[in-house]
């Protein structure tokens, strides 16, 4: 890694990568550094000559000679073996020496020449990557979280069922609930899969007789004297609820009626259904509506067209000096009417989707040759690849149990089959095998490219957390998704589908999903309300896909000078001309709404539910926009004071100011403060204001890397304009982490590094960063894991 020519390219960054250095051939430039480019080639030299002294300057006052202040001992490492090994520690080490958070305030800082130094050392030495002998790094095998299970089994059967609201909720990683390493199997969760797929089957199948037709009146479609409800309709004076029904044959037929009422003077209310004006059936009930009863009424009706049924109360009653007050007032309550048949027409069609499943059976096959071909067929897609030798055979082992004598049928068997298979690892599991070229010997690699089918699965579940569709699994049969994955990429951005990706990416890199628990009080905020959430929430969504679809550059998520909104969040934001619930596209000239860093969804999520928080808005900046996380608060850090309703408080900035005081939160305050502070003008529901609680609010600030601003404006300018590649690249990261289910590792610099410039070459449009994550060695490799 150290010698001659070899190039290795890695960042060296200020505390907020503001702006970004990219370095090549590393010991090189240190070498030019020092003045002796001959030393280059020994890392030992390197660090005796060059680091061990300024770490012994610098450093060895808290973490050497016996000293371990923060549970680092910069003396623990023996030897430059020992100090390479242990990245977790380096990697600690250089985030703080990056962030300029250690040697502390009240020590002397390094100079830019030293910090950069130590910088180009850690990455040359510790963290060495080779951009011609990439690492596609290890995923572990993935689940399918619960949201991708849900909508895997509605493409693979056709079905609209909330199975993701039986399983249990899934752990989250590195920001996303897709990650391998979190997403374990218990006992629980198999219990629930089991219970999914049972539900899911029988939505689809219907393998037991369909039902006749069943129509059913409840609510407001019942119609007379007295209150309709939502839940049925309430008799309290004497009359008829009824409903019109439409017959569409002759026959049989049933009627079905659920009663309940309250008594009066001991005597409980009557009823008549009736057919029109014709008395069917009289009688009395004594439900009650926390439990009402079912009359039903067998007929024959000798033509098509329509009926009305009803049913009549008959001796309503007021006894207001009862001394009994549930005796009081005789009511008639009819919760539904319900007209079944005709009993004795055929049964009808089964749906489309078991039709689907069940396709048309030879003449003369067996029982086992066609549920094998039923089988086979639904396997290829629920399993994602072409079944395997024998697979298939072992679920015929559900022929066997069936109950023949019951009338259980090759259906039957099929449907259980199918619920092991929704069940099974094959379906449960993303499996990623390696395809190597003919004559090929994997034992000779030491990186593989996935398998045409591995990469399908991939593609659709990083674009639309589904299964593979017909088309991508035609080509990967073919052998032929890599010649087309352009052109697949902008098919599937283009397809509702991709709304999937909206919902989780954006959902989760932005925390929009957190709006659903978020709330504030009703007496300080009382406009605040869960429409109001979902309103935020959408007008984020649509600005990503807005800008997904017609691939724009991906900085316009942070400038973009249009926006969608509702009636509800155009009153919050103070616009006019907005009226209903549907989003429209409105212009933002003029005002201080451009990019999502101004969206209310933002700066609700970043505040608390009685304030703003400059802290909190400028970590989300940080880590989620320029993926510069600052490390975590240091133990036993004391809460700001809460507001005062009454007389004099300080403003939130000398509050900040003093808690800064302390060394310890100095550093990293540094970072955070200035942005949110930027973004003070905001209330914490988003809402523009020139004062808090009476006090002017000053917007102005200094960045880490020395760049003023004195408006929200000037700040956003600043990180939308000044710092485009920190955002790329963070973007790029966060993209990557998603699509493989792993968090990125020092070895992904040059992959990420590439990404970047790839798509950098046509302005960094959203689907050309898309494109660059697909083709990356990452995601179209990974490591033999027999080497």
């Amino acid at each position: 890694m150290f010698a001659g020519r070899q190039t290795v390219w890695f960042r060296v960054r200020t505390p907020t990568r503001m702006p970004a250095i990219l370095i090549t051939t590393a010991v090189l430039a240190a070498g030019q550094a020092r003045g002796d480019e001959g030393q280059a080639g020994d890392p030992a030299a390197w660090f005796r000559d060059e680091i061990h002294p300024i770490l012994v300057n610098s450093c060895y006052d808290c973490h050497g000679d016996g000293l371990r202040r923060g549970e680092l001992a910069l003396d623990d490492f023996p030897d430059i073996p020992s100090k390479i090994e242990n990245r977790d520690v380096w990697q600690r080490i250089r985030e703080h020496i990056d962030f300029r958070l250690m040697p502390p305030p009240d020590e002397p800082p390094l100079t830019d020449a030293e910090r950069g130094r130590l910088l180009a050392w850690i990455d040359a030495a510790v963290f060495p990557t080779d951009p011609e002998n990439p690492d596609p790094g290890h995923v572990t095998l993935r689940r399918l979280n619960r949201n991708e299970y849900e909508n895997t089994v509605r493409d693979l059967l056709g079905i609209r069922a909330r199975l993701a609201e039986i399983l249990p909720a899934d752990d989250s990683g590195y920001g996303f609930d897709n990650i391998g390493d979190v997403l374990t199997l218990s006992p629980l969760h198999l219990e629930r899969y089991i219970e999914a797929a049972r539900i899911a089957v029988e939505a689809a199948l219907h393998p037991d007789p369909m039902p006749p037709r069943s129509d059913a009146a409840t609510g407001r479609r019942l119609r007379g004297p007295g209150q309709s409800r939502d839940d049925g309709h309430s008799l309290y004076i004497n009359g008829t609820a009824s409903a019109t029904f439409r017959v569409d044959s002759a026959g049989d037929f049933r009627i079905r009626a659920r009663l309940s009422g309250t008594p009066g003077d001991h005597v409980e209310p009557a009823f008549v259904l009736l057919l029109g004006d014709d008395e069917l059936l009289a009688g009395e009930t004594s439900a009650r509506e926390i439990d009402p009863e079912e009359i039903t009424h067998d007929l024959r009706l000798d033509a098509a067209g329509e009926i009305r049924i009803g049913v009549r109360f008959t001796n309503d009653a007021w006894f207001p000096d009862h001394p009994d007050a549930a005796q009081r007032d005789r009511n008639l309550f009819v919760h539904s009417i319900v007209l079944d048949g005709p009993l004795d027409a055929p049964p009808p069609q089964k749906p489309a989707t078991h039709r689907a499943v069940f396709i048309e059976r030879e003449d003369g096959e067996a029982d086992d040759a066609y549920m094998e071909r039923v089988l086979a067929r639904l396997a290829r897609r629920a399993f994602r690849r072409p079944t395997r030798d024998g697979e298939i055979r072992r679920y015929l082992h559900f022929l066997s149990v069936i109950d023949r004598d019951a009338g259980e049928t090759v259906e039957h068997a099929v449907a259980m089959a199918m619920q092991a298979m929704l069940a099974s690892p094959s379906f449960l599991f993303r499996e990623e095998p390696a395809e190597l070229a003919p004559g090929a010997d994997i034992a000779d690699a030491r990186i593989v490219p996935i398998s045409e089918h591995a990469l399908a699965s991939r593609l659709s579940y990083f674009l639309w957390s589904t299964m593979p569709d017909e088309r991508l699994l035609d080509l990967a049969d073919a052998g032929k998704l890599r010649d087309n994955i352009d052109a697949e990429i902008a098919r599937m951005i283009g397809s509702r589908n991709s709304d999937a990706f909206v919902r989780n990416f954006a959902g989760q890199w932005l925390q929009l999903r957190n709006l659903d628990a978020v709330s504030f009080s009703g007496r300080d905020f009382p406009t605040f309300n869960h429409r109001l959430a979902s309103s935020m929430r959408r007008e984020t969504e649509l600005l990503f896909t807005h800008i997904l679809r017609e691939n724009l550059p991906v900085h316009t998520l942070l400038d973009a000078d249009f926006t969608f909104v509702d009636a509800r969040l155009a009153g919050h934001y103070g616009f006019s001309g907005v009226d209903g619930d549907d989003f429209r596209r409105v212009d933002l000239e003029g005002t201080p709404r451009r990019g999502i860093l101004n969206h209310a969804s933002i700066l609700t999520l970043t505040s608390y539910p009685t304030r703003t928080s400059p802290v909190i808005r400028g970590q989300f900046v940080l880590e989620n926009i320029l993926n510069t996380p600052a490390p975590p608060p240091p133990p036993n850090v004391p809460q700001l004071d809460p507001p005062r309703r009454r007389g004099e408080q300080p403003s939130l900035r000398e509050q900040l100011e003093r808690h800064r005081d302390d060394p310890s939160c100095a550093s990293c305050h540094a970072l955070m403060d200035p942005i949110g502070f930027g973004l003070e003008n905001y209330d914490p529901l988003g809402r523009w204001r020139d004062a808090d609680r009476g006090q002017p609010i000053d917007p102005s600030g200094k960045l880490a890397n020395g760049a003023t601003f004195a408006t929200a404006e000037e700040l956003r300018d600043l990180i939308a304009r000044g710092h485009r590649e920190e955002f790329h690249r963070a973007l790029a990261t966060k993209l990557l982490t998603y699509a493989l289910g792993r968090g990125t590792q020092w070895f992904d610099r040059p992959a990420i590094d590439g990404i970047v410039a790839r798509s950098a070459t046509d302005d960094a449009r959203f689907q050309a960063l898309v494109s660059a994550i697909v083709h990356s060695t990452p995601f179209q490799y990974r490591r033999n894991q027999q080497e």
